[in-house]
Order: C-alpha cells, then sequence, then structure tokens
C-alpha cells in the first residue's frame, strides 16, 4: 500500500462552506496477493477478544469465529491476481483503516464484520476508527471493477445516519473506543469516512468529483470528513 497524495482540504475551494474539518487521502494497493496474505494474518489475530471480560469474550468469540472462518477460507484464501466483489469491499476496508492509522493517526476498531452478529452482510457502517481528536469515525466502504462508487458511499452514509445506525452501534463500540470519543458520539460530535476504489487514469479528478459531490453536504455538518480513494492494481 502506497499513499501517493493526502490534504488538509479547504471546501471554500468547491464552493462549501463549512466549519467541518475534511481530508482526502489517494492510496494505491499493487500486490492484491500480499495484502490478501496481511489480511488473513490480521483477521485471525484475536487479541482484541482477549482483552475483553469473560462474558463479553465469550460472546465476542462465538460471533467473530464463523466469520473469521468465512473469510479466510471461502475469500481471502482463494485470492491470487484477480479480485472478487467481496474481497474488494474488505480489501477498501481495511486499506482505509490503514490509511487513516498511518496518515493521521486513527486508532483502528476491529472490522464490524468480525464483532457483529451476523456471519457476513451486516447492514451497517463497514468500519470504524478512532480518530487523534478522541471522535468515533464511521466508515463506509464501496468497491467496483469499473466505476468510481464514490456516490454509493457517501448516499450509504446518509442512509445509515437517517436509520440511526451510527447510534445502534454504539453499543458494541464502546468496547473498543475510548470513553470520550462514546460521550463525543452521544452529543453529536462524531466523523465519517467515505472510501471507495478509483478506476480512472486521472484519480485526482475522481478525488475532486467526491469532494464537490451535492452528496457531501450532509456528512459536513459533523466535525471531521475523510475522503479516501484507493486505486487497486489487480
Amino acid at each position: 500500500m502506497i499513499i501517493i497524495n493526502y490534504k488538509h482540504e479547504n471546501m471554500e475551494d468547491y464552493d462549501k462552506t463549512t466549519d467541518c474539518e475534511v481530508y482526502s487521502i489517494h492510496v494505491k494497493v499493487d500486490d492484491i496477493s500480499t495484502k490478501a496474505k496481511q489480511m488473513i494474518i490480521m483477521i485471525q489475530d484475536t487479541s482484541w477478544i482477549t482483552e475483553l471480560d469473560i462474558i463479553e469474550r465469550a460472546s465476542f468469540d462465538a460471533r467473530a469465529q464463523p466469520t473469521i472462518d468465512k473469510l479466510v477460507h471461502e475469500i481471502l484464501s482463494k485470492v491470487t491476481t484477480t479480485l472478487s466483489d467481496d474481497f474488494g469491499e474488505f480489501l477498501i476496508s481495511v486499506t482505509a483503516q490503514d490509511s487513516l492509522e498511518l496518515q493521521y493517526n486513527h486508532t483502528k476498531v476491529p472490522l464490524a464484520e468480525l464483532f457483529k452478529e451476523k456471519k457476513s452482510g451486516n447492514p451497517g457502517f463497514d468500519f470504524h476508527t478512532e480518530t487523534s481528536t478522541q471522535l468515533l469515525a464511521y466508515g463506509e466502504a464501496k468497491y467496483s471493477g469499473s466505476i468510481n462508487p464514490y456516490t454509493k458511499a457517501l448516499k450509504q452514509i446518509k442512509g445509515f445516519l437517517d436509520e440511526s445506525k451510527d447510534k445502534m452501534e454504539l453499543t458494541d463500540l464502546k468496547y473498543f473506543t475510548s470513553e470520550e470519543s462514546i460521550s463525543s458520539a452521544l452529543e453529536d460530535k462524531k466523523a465519517f469516512v467515505a472510501a471507495f476504489s478509483i478506476n480512472s487514469e486521472n484519480p485526482s479528478d475522481i478525488i475532486e468529483n467526491a469532494l464537490s459531490s451535492e452528496h457531501i453536504e450532509d456528512l459536513l455538518d459533523y466535525e471531521e470528513l475523510y475522503i479516501i480513494g484507493i486505486e487497486v492494481d489487480a
């Protein structure tokens, strides 16, 4: 994974007035086989469960193991040099978390698929981090092998907000984030991340299109917003 560019955006450049802190990152992943192997190691690392007390440990272990088995044996271990949609979405989520940790000192939260109740396809945000300013960041990942799905990511975040999915997830997120971030979330102070694959000869144009999108407007009411475009060289 290589971070090609990152920027603290001035939204006046996009004719938008806001107090929201907006950041963009352009990332490239060029060895998906190696990345898949790294993801297998990461997903099988259940140290996040062992740090919980005995009741939560039993509960989250029961939720995580079927998902770990599915991800490792049915999706990640079959990756060679081509991308399935299932792998693509996990790749976008994991790469976005890694980029935020590396560039903006976020703390990663276990992938949502691992601690939610369904084996896969959980309705809700795909990934989470805690920002360096102690805010919960809710992330949505969209992958396509042909288009640039930033609109889908932005609209999905708005849709989840309308359904209060962010509040529903607090009961699980409290085990993996600081009390400060949970308190801020209860006061509606939070961050969002729209992460998407880029299929274009001009990646910077796609990120600018996302920043100009009308679908970003509702998210500018919050404290921080991250736009992450990910090139995948399969």
